[in-house]
């Protein structure tokens, strides 16, 4: 080698000496040497997308830098990292610091940064804020726990068709006879929390508790929370009540718990999963469902379920949709029960995780839930057989809440009927009345908090009820009075619109090969968002919101009538119609961009939907969306302009409890009844246009509450309520 070629090298190793020297030595001052190109991304640090879904990865400080959680040994080392670090986005200003508690830090780095980190003495380890999702396929692991049990040959009840009253997979779980059955006491209520996309309100769900952690979202909508229905579907499976609202539950003597962790990709980083499992180990619940997977090990997550385990919570998690992929994390942890998905022939489906990690089965496979609004959607997957199980658990714990999280686990699994090989039934399908007939026996029997490897009870060898048909089909999507069916793509689309108010900012997305950028505008520019810039999209009371929910629909019919957007006015005056057509013009502008975004917001969201992914950018498609936007007007009235003796209910100062649900919590009872019959109007064959008797609420009378303007706004948007009289009474719910 040369003398001069020789010098080269070794010139380039002692300035990369030095730079390691130096940021060894001055770890504090990393973020001091940064290289300075951040300003060349997008405002929410992605190349493309303005919304959550892929995992965040931006170009500075020395090389691209990704979420990481770190763990230190003290909290001054935990300060420290936070002050010389920049922290992650992922959990919005909702959270309650329980990272912090456990010396956790979500925070953006290099490798180089990652690698100093890795090798200092007061960080405990480093690992990648990876992202879970409700449905993967890749293979996970790690549960020692082994079965004892022994397959035994399957017995049906076979049924040709389902005629019962109960859905189908609550009678091949046979909880049909035990589920709320009061037994002639008080029944002891169990809290469950369900970490997931959200649960709409109104949709006959006791949500005791209700918060989004997703970045931007502290103050979604409550009666919208849920982006996608996935956590609608799970809690409803779980505990929606027994009334002509979408289906009936397992289990409604429930309190749930809902926990906001998924964004509208369905989709959440370790971090945002960990801080909800603190919340709810705060709040001392009973059971969480977790209906999402990773297909990798997080150290992070597995300390948050050993530390909820430790607190006397059963965690259950759906195994994942992975196959032959294995059983994803979290349900993978010993600490965890697992649960797989079985058919209508109460057969593992091929989808459903296999491997030893399995602890249950429940029915998974074209299930119907209540989805939007009320209505019923059938879907299918391991999300939608977790919730049973924790449904049964809780009536198992219902019986006595002073028994252990062991305990109810243990019966779970010694009272299911195994008919199946373990690395894909587990100890077998789940049996409520196995579980419940056996319970006195199992309890007398029952020892320690140990898990046993020897039966306690006799094995369950009954009859299963298997159908050939159960009347449910993919992708369906009914009014709960079954009388009507509205278009499965439809669905993504009003829910689309029911949120699209509350966003803002500029969004920066590529459709059909060409990057768009959609400004929605930000603070008093913003072209939806905001009760008071924008009154006629939130139910404020300072513009006439019973004519601006009428009008938003009006738009949507006559564009799907072929005509414009602005064509609507001619027929219905309204003073805000101007404005609401300037929004609705900057949908339209180049391309009609606006339009796009929300179709990519759609599709990405929606990823594994064939409906949502064929969706175009029709005259129906906007029809719906418009629709949607109304629907969240019409709602959002019950928070914006509800009043107690002509006080205002606000967000800050005097009453502050405008969005909280719980508070006069009649407001949102009479907002989903009113949701309800817009929903009915929307899907109506023929077509009908929304009036103003549509927006009543039953018996036009409140309670608790008043609203602002109301019977005069009704009296002036419709001729034929001249004289339209609403009342009200403070009976109870004045603070």
């Amino acid at each position: 080698m040369k003398k001069g070629e020789m010098l080269k090298r070794g010139c380039a190793v002692l300035v990369i000496v030095a730079m390691f020297g130096y940021y060894c030595l001055n770890g504090g001052d990393v973020r001091a040497a940064a290289n300075g190109t951040e300003g060349m991304l997008s405002e929410d640090g992605e190349a493309q997308g303005a919304d959550g879904g892929t995992k965040k990865e931006q170009t500075g400080n020395g090389g691209k830098t990704k979420d990481y959680i770190v763990k230190t040994r003290s909290e001054k080392s935990l300060l420290e990292i936070r002050d010389n670090y920049s922290l992650s986005d992922e959990i919005n200003e909702n959270k309650k610091d329980m990272l912090e508690e456990n010396q956790l830090a979500s925070v953006e780095l290099s490798g180089l940064e990652t690698a100093i980190l890795e090798k200092d003495e007061n960080v405990v380890y480093v690992e990648e804020d990876a992202i879970v999702e409700a449905s993967a396929a890749s293979p996970a692991g790690g549960k020692t726990y082994i079965k004892e049990k022994k397959q035994h040959k399957m017995q049906k009840n076979r049924q040709k068709k389902n005629k019962s009253s109960a859905e189908w997979n609550v009678r091949m779980i046979k909880a049909d006879k035990r589920a709320n059955k009061k037994e002639g006491k008080p029944v002891q209520r169990i809290k469950v929390a369900v970490l997931d996309s959200g649960i709409d309100w109104g949709n006959d769900i006791n949500l005791a508790y209700q918060i989004s952690l997703v970045p931007n979202e502290e103050e979604m909508t409550q009666i919208f929370m849920d982006g996608t229905g996935h956590g609608t579907s799970v809690a409803s499976l779980l505990a929606a009540e027994d009334d002509d609202i979408g289906v009936t539950g397992i289990n409604s003597n429930v309190d749930i718990y809902s926990y906001r962790v998924l964004d509208d990709a369905n989709q959440a980083p370790v971090s945002r999963v960990v801080e909800a499992i603190y919340m709810a180990i705060e709040k001392k619940v009973n059971i969480i469902n977790m209906s999402f997977g990773l297909n990798t090990d997080s150290e992070t997550l597995r300390e948050a379920v050993q530390a909820a385990k430790e607190a006397g919570i059963l965690i259950i998690a759906a195994a994942g949709n992975t196959g032959d992929g294995g059983v994803q994390y979290p349900a993978a942890y010993e600490d965890v029960v697992a649960v797989g998905a079985v058919n209508k022939d109460g057969l593992v489906e091929d989808y459903s995780a296999k491997g030893e990690e399995v602890e249950l089965v429940a029915p998974g496979e074209l299930v119907r839930t209540t989805g939007f609004v009320g209505t019923e959607e059938v879907t299918s997957g391991t999300s939608l057989a977790a919730p049973q199980v924790a449904a049964v658990a809780a009536l198992i714990w219902q019986k006595d809440t002073k028994v252990s999280a062991d305990f109810v686990r243990g019966l779970l699994d010694e009272s299911a009927n195994l008919y199946g090989r373990t690395d894909e039934y587990g100890n077998g399908l789940v049996d409520a009345d196995y579980a419940l007939s056996h319970y006195d026996e199992y309890k007398r029997k029952y020892k320690d908090n140990s898990r046993k490897t020897k039966q306690l009870i006799a094995e369950n060898r009954s009859g299963v009820t298997t159908f050939e048909d159960t009347g449910c089909i993919e992708g369906s999507w009914s009014q709960s009075s079954h009388e009507q069916l509205v278009g499965d793509s439809s669905k993504f689309c009003v829910r689309a619109g029911a949120r699209f108010p509350d966003l803002s900012g500029n969004k920066i997305f590529t459709y059909g090969g060409t990057q768009y950028n959609y400004n929605m505008g930000m603070g008093k520019d913003r072209v939806f968002a905001g009760m008071e810039v924008n009154p006629w999209w939130h139910g404020y009371f300072a513009t006439n919101y019973i004519k601006a929910v009428i009008y938003a629909t009006r738009m949507g019919d006559t564009i799907d009538a072929g005509g414009s957007y602005a064509a609507a006015s001619n027929s219905f005056n309204y003073t805000g119609a101007n404005s609401m057509i300037e929004s609705v013009r900057t949908l339209y502008a180049a391309s009609e961009k606006g339009w796009k975004y929300i179709l990519y917001y759609i599709k990405k969201n929606n990823k594994n939907n064939a409906s949502a992914q064929k969706q175009t950018n029709s005259k129906g498609f906007k029809r719906a969306v418009l629709w949607g936007m109304a629907l969240h007007s019409a709602t959002d009235t019950y928070a914006h302009s509800a009043q107690i003796k002509g006080k205002r209910i606000k967000h800050t100062g005097g009453y502050t409890d405008a969005d909280d649900k719980t508070y006069i919590g009649t407001r949102y009872q009479d907002a989903t009844a009113v949701a309800r019959k817009i929903m009915n109007k929307y899907a109506a064959k023929p077509r009908q246009h929304l009036v103003a008797s549509d927006l009543t609420m039953p018996g036009n009378h409140t309670i608790g509450y008043e609203l602002i303007s109301y019977q005069d706004y009704m009296r002036y948007t419709d001729t034929s309520m001249a004289n339209y009289t609403y009342t009200y009474s403070y009976s109870y719910g004045s603070k």
